[in-house]
């Protein structure tokens, strides 16, 4: 019972039509955005940050519980947000990818779990996990292949702990880059995406598959760091990518987070001259800039890309 409780933090089977916020706990903030339904559609609602001391929460992991209670606490009651669906910090994750069978949903579930102990160092009473298929390079004989994202029960108990403490309800949790993938990766889109998310002191580096996201790896490079720093990790990513890519080629890098305009432009040049470089829309999949203009400048909306990607319903 309890495990089925846990499985339902993960995004549920079917959509709770309640409104949520997405709140993003980050090692140097806390950010939240809430949309509003109008009859356009989206807009942006009500949104803030709560920067965080150092030391509270250290590489995903939360260090001064009763600190970051507070925090959140404050934040939200500000907010006068009541219900969320949260990130859970990749640096703590584990992503694999297996082949599934051509079934149901329970059925890919229960295969999976047969296979974390050979995949991630943790026992299966240990781990919690989700599923999104790959799509398909339309070839016959291409099997049915999962990205799998696992989370530690213990690092899980942890933020969700702290979230109820604070008063907060919660309906779900997601990997921060897929929620990033679902703010600046077009809605449909079937290309291949390399995302490059930078912070503080770390940047993550994701590559998406038609919505899906089949790699991540978070280097302590930050915004302040040297260009070549940035180059040498971007092209390490793109020679492992194209030999266990499977056949699947990087069409677009997108460039999102602290800062990531300056350091885009200064520091990431793509690898092959047929492959753009572009900083992220964060908006594109709430609502178009022709029909409504958020209160919040497009640089600042970059640091709020996790938040926005778990608000979108």
């Amino acid at each position: 019972m309890f495990k089925k409780s846990f499985f339902n933090l993960f995004p549920p089977p079917t959509f709770l039509n309640i409104p949520y916020a997405g709140i993003d706990i980050s090692d140097d903030a806390i950010r939240c955005i809430e949309y509003t339904e109008g009859t356009k559609g989206l807009t942006l609602g009500r949104f803030g940050t709560k920067i965080l001391e150092k030391g509270i929460v250290e590489s995903g992991r939360i260090i001064k519980e009763a600190d970051l209670i507070k925090a959140v606490s404050i934040l939200t009651k500000e907010l006068k947000i009541k219900t969320v669906k949260a990130s859970l910090p990749e640096e703590r994750m584990y992503l694999f990818k297996t082949e599934v069978p051509m079934a149901n949903e329970d059925q890919i579930r229960q295969n999976i779990e047969f296979k974390l102990e050979e995949n991630i160092p943790l026992s299966a009473a240990d781990a919690l996990f989700f599923f999104d298929l790959i799509p398909k390079i339309e070839h016959k004989d291409e099997k049915n292949i999962a990205s799998v994202s696992v989370a530690p029960r213990d690092l899980v108990v942890s933020y969700l702990n702290v979230l109820r403490s604070a008063g907060l309800d919660v309906i779900s949790f997601e990997i921060q880059p897929k929620a990033i993938a679902r703010a600046v990766v077009l809605k449909g889109s079937t290309e291949n995406h390399l995302i490059i998310h930078i912070m503080n002191n770390k940047t993550g580096i994701y590559i998406v598959c038609g919505g899906v996201v089949c790699f991540t790896s978070t280097v302590a490079i930050g915004k302040d760091s040297e260009s070549s720093l940035f180059q040498r990790e971007l092209s390490r990513v793109y020679s492992y990518w194209g030999e266990y890519g499977s056949g699947r080629k990087i069409n677009k890098i997108i460039i999102t987070g602290k800062d990531a305009i300056r350091v885009g432009n200064d520091s990431v040049v793509s690898p092959d001259p047929k492959i753009t470089v572009e900083i992220a829309n964060v908006w594109q999949n709430a609502f178009s800039s022709d029909s409504f203009i958020p209160s919040i400048t497009f640089e600042e909306s970059l640091e709020y890309v996790i938040a926005a990607g778990l608000a979108l319903p």
